[in-house]
């Protein structure tokens, strides 16, 4: 690009105004702009890294990455220093003379954090108040092996429980409830793979081995367009790829079990392969509980195998699989187990520098049962769920201050909700089952996101699903003005194989808008609806392996809500602390309730046992965190809400006279705080605390006689509360490396697991004596409980 000089025989007519606007643009002897830009990649992997900082560091200048690792600066033409910052990536730093448009890609390493400093924090600090997302927690996988948990078995769905807004039912429960919504609310998708049962050995472990995992993000709100089908969150979950230039070996072992995890290079930059594995022996420690559990037994395994091709350097594929199984015996003769399956296959494709895809297969299957074993009455009761998808998303990134995605995809749902068969020749049950269920769901979705200055940033977008419920199957007709019953059934409809019995479908809108007051300081606002397809049926407060799923029909109606959320953000200290707080109100339509006394298990008219209701939740969450030095740590407050209120006609179908009643996961008091500080060379001391308000329970208030029997009386539906949850864990870990770039080293890892042994509650329940109730407290684990791990790597 040539330099160009004003010419000194402008003609004098020309204004001063165009003058000063000429002189603005190209100035009297100076340079015009050059360009810089290019692909920022991972080294290892050769995958494009999203987030760099690429800054002009005597301008103070810079942009970050987007999702396909471009970046572009226009600059005037000189001499310039650029510098390339992560927060997983060794800093980089470029000199440069520019006097010409100039592609510059850049191969980043991963770094290990210094043994002396620990970040706490998935995300750039930068992000609380810059990003235009909120609502958003993301966690730093390789700091969840430093934080006290329960036998030491490393989880990611016990750290996201100790953030804001997210908790569990208790001890030893399944699943995690967000923002005061139930478990089923949840999206959780592994490498794009949906899971629909997160847990081991009943709740006490997620079913995702961490040593494979390589990023994890969970949003409360402002979910992404390109994502639909639950109500609360979205919980994505990546697994890594494997090293092109080696082959690494880890593995470790706890109390209750141990784990390995291999992965190198097949063809050397082409294809590589990773496999991860963790098997469970927690027998010998069950036979250490009291007489009434000890001749419990339990088994758990999982695995994860990944293999990436790169086809160029614009394209790749990577296929994903992973697989999980569970069976838990209780003293008494009931076998109870379930398995996931799934795999995915993804092809990423950079088209040019502003448009690129990704295209996935996904096929995911879920199945759960139970088994009887006592003799003459052998049984065996299966529920099954099947996941098969197809989607497609493009990304256009016409400039660093636009970015748009859209894409559509199809699932076809398959639902086997329960079927009872006898085991063995002399067993004396009947063979039952309940239809199958069959549906089709489709989307289609577009997100634009605009920096319309520094300050002031807009994410808009919508997504349009639709939904239909498929033969074969068969519509009851109820008779009018009766609540629904078997008797009242009139006439009934029958559908054949594919044949559409009910559709539904609605637009979804999306946005977000930062306001930023300045660097440091943010104004963030955000509203989605979701739109809610499949439901969970379960008598319980945490997931069971007696609970099913089930698809919308005519009777069950999709779950609608809408969100909104507003909150302040502000970073202090060169972005070394951070602040925030958020508050958030959710509507929510066609919510299911169950009529007292409902026959759910093995019932094929399912609509007369549930009630059509509706939500509502509302909270603040307030979060402080310390992201770097040798002590950091997180302290946050939620206040959270979270009613129901059944909606009928029928005054025996009410629920506490039709008045607004706590959710089963409303707990309005929430205290967590965590702190991880560096006390010597690799030494890591680590704690925890939690607080959080006892959960909504339904007690017998009160004893009748009928036929001379006692029965008891239940008036108010969650009127009661079981006492508050308090717990306090500690750990202290070693991290055996002399250099941040050792490759051979081990992690060892003590914790303290409910240190002062508090009793809390997971339920209570009555007996009855004579003519009274006595009341009784089930506590899951009572005690403190030590454990030691460790982590080998070659």
């Amino acid at each position: 690009m040539k330099k160009i000089n004003l010419i000194p025989t402008l003609s004098t007519n020309i204004g001063f105004g165009f003058l000063f606007w000429l002189c603005s643009q190209v100035s009297f002897g100076q340079n015009y702009n050059a360009k810089i830009e290019g692909y920022v990649t991972d080294f290892a992997t050769k995958k494009p890294i999203e987030g760099i900082s690429v800054t002009v560091r005597q301008l103070r200048k810079g942009v970050t990455t987007d999702a396909n690792g471009y970046y572009s600066i226009s600059v005037l033409q000189g001499k310039y220093v650029i510098s390339f910052t992560g927060v997983s990536h060794k800093l980089v730093v470029k000199e440069l003379k520019l006097y010409e448009d100039t592609r510059l890609d850049m191969e980043m390493k991963e770094s290990a954090k210094d043994l002396d400093e620990v970040t706490v924090t998935g995300k750039k600090a930068e992000d609380n108040t810059r990003s235009v997302t909120m609502g958003t927690i993301k966690l730093n996988v390789s700091a969840l092996k430093k934080i006290p948990v329960v036998f030491g078995e490393t989880d990611i769905l016990k750290a996201l429980t100790l953030q804001p807004g997210v908790t569990t039912v208790g001890e030893g429960a399944g699943g995690f409830n967000v923002r005061g919504g139930r478990v089923d609310q949840n999206l959780v998708l592994l490498d794009e793979m949906p899971i629909f049962n997160t847990s081991h050995l009943l709740g006490f472990f997620a079913n995702v081995n961490p040593d494979v995992v390589s990023d994890v993000s969970l949003y409360k709100g402002g979910i992404p367009a390109n994502y639909g089908g639950r109500l609360s969150s979205l919980l994505t979950i990546n697994t890594k790829n494997g090293n092109p230039e080696k082959w690494r070996l880890s593995w470790g072992a706890g109390p209750i079990s141990a784990r390995v995890m291999t992965e190198g290079p097949i063809i050397k930059d082409k294809l590589t392969l990773l496999v991860g594995a963790r098997v469970a022996y927690p027998n010998w420690m069950i036979s250490q509980f009291p007489d009434r559990y000890a001749k419990s037994r339990a088994f758990f395994y999982d695995g994860n195998a990944k293999l990436q091709y790169r086809l160029n350097k614009n394209n790749s594929i990577a296929l994903s699989a992973y697989q999980s199984y569970d069976n838990f015996k209780f003293p008494d003769d009931t076998l109870y187990d379930w398995r996931s399956t799934a795999a995915s296959l993804k092809w990423s494709s950079v088209i040019n520098s502003k448009l690129s895809l990704d295209a996935v297969l996904v096929n995911s299957y879920y199945e759960f049962g139970m088994k009887g074993l006592k003799d003459f009455y052998g049984f065996y009761l299966k529920s099954s769920i099947e996941h098969q998808e197809a989607k497609v998303n493009f990304l256009y990134t016409p400039s660093e201050k636009h970015k748009i995605e859209w894409g559509a995809n199809i699932i076809n749902h398959k639902v086997s909700p329960s079927t009872l068969n006898p085991d063995g020749v002399e067993s004396s049950i009947n063979r039952q089952s309940v239809r199958d269920e069959f549906a089709r769901e489709t989307a289609g979705y577009v997100s634009w996101e605009f920096a319309i200055t520094k300050l002031l940033s807009i994410q808009l977008g919508g997504r349009f699903s639709s939904f239909s419920q498929l033969g074969n199957g068969r519509i009851n007709n109820y008779e009018v003005g009766v609540s629904k019953t078997k008797e009242s059934i009139i006439d009934s409809v029958s559908f054949s194989d594919g044949q559409v019995m009910t559709t539904y479908s609605g637009f979804e809108p999306r946005l977000s808008l930062k306001v930023g007051l300045d660097d440091n300081n943010s104004v963030k606002l955000s509203y989605n609806r979701m739109r809610q397809y499949l439901h969970l049926i379960s008598n319980t407060t945490a997931i069971s392996p007696v609970d099913f799923w089930k698809i919308s029909d005519t009777h069950i109606q999709p779950q609608v809500g809408d969100q909104y959320a507003i909150g302040f953000f502000k970073n202090l200290n060169d972005d070394m602390f951070e602040t925030s707080i958020e508050g958030y109100y959710k509507d929510i339509l066609n919510m299911i309730e169950y009529k007292n006394g409902a026959t759910l298990l093995l019932n094929p008219i399912l609509e007369t046992g549930l009630l059509n209701a509706i939500g509502k939740s509302y909270g603040v969450e307030i979060s402080f965190k310390k992201n770097k030095g040798k002590i950091t740590g997180q302290g946050s407050y939620t206040y959270s809400r979270s009613f129901a209120k059944v909606q009928t006609p029928f005054p025996l179908d009410l629920v506490n006279r039709g008045d607004w009643f706590p959710s089963n996961f409303d707990r309005p008091h929430n205290v967590v705080g965590s702190v991880s500080a560096q006390v010597g060379k690799g030494w890591t001391f680590a704690g925890n605390f939690t607080y959080t308000t006892g959960r909504p329970i339904t007690y017998p208030d009160g004893l009748f006689i009928f036929n001379n029997q006692f029965g008891n009386n239940y008036s108010l539906r969650n009127a009661d509360r079981l006492p508050d949850y308090h717990r306090m864990d500690l750990s202290i870990s070693k991290d055996t490396r002399h250099s941040k770039d050792q490759k051979k080293y081990a992690v060892w890892n003590f914790s303290l697991y409910n240190l002062y042994g508090r009793n809390n509650a997971y339920s209570i329940y009555s007996t009855r004596f004579n003519r009274t109730n006595r009341f009784y407290q089930l506590s899951v684990l009572g005690s403190i409980i030590p454990s030691l791990t460790f982590n080998l790597y070659y």
